[in-house]
């Protein structure tokens, strides 16, 4: 399939480096979490980048949602809480994720409903409930 839009970020020196776009216009460094170090850091690290990427990935498929159900002009907060957790399968770590969503103006059930609909309809969504297509390619110099 071909696809719509594709952008390419490079990663040096893993979680302690740094992470930019090939055109340099999105550059930031990285650092393991205080939670996994015990240092004190302000850098971002992959979880909050995930979280930053789904949050505002799902609010874009609340767009739609809300569109279709002839809702306008409703203020809504999402949060996307990424986890990393340990992976008992093999020793190592996965991701979990939560989504929580705050209307404004919109009752208990509407709300749940919407945000249900969003699961069903955002990428990152589909992603973690369906996995994700991945190529693999190793190179040398």
């Amino acid at each position: 399939m071909e696809p719509l839009y594709e952008t390419t970020m490079i990663n040096t020196g893993g979680r302690d480096g740094e992470v930019h776009s090939e055109d340099k216009s999105f550059s930031l460094n990285v650092k393991q979490p205080k939670q996994m170090t015990g240092e004190d850091t302000k850098e971002t690290n992959p979880e909050q980048l995930f979280a930053a990427a789904y949050s505002a990935c799902f609010n874009s498929a609340l767009d739609g949602v809300l569109k279709k159900a002839k809702v306008e002009n409703t203020g809504r907060v999402v949060k996307a809480t990424a986890k990393l957790l340990k992976d008992e399968g093999d020793g190592g770590f996965k991701l979990g994720a939560s989504i929580e969503v705050e209307f404004e103006d919109v009752d208990t059930d509407k709300a749940q409903q919407y945000v249900e609909d969003a699961h069903k309809l955002c990428p990152y969504s589909k992603m973690a409930r369906d996995g994700i297509e991945v190529e693999l390619k190793g190179t040398t110099k």
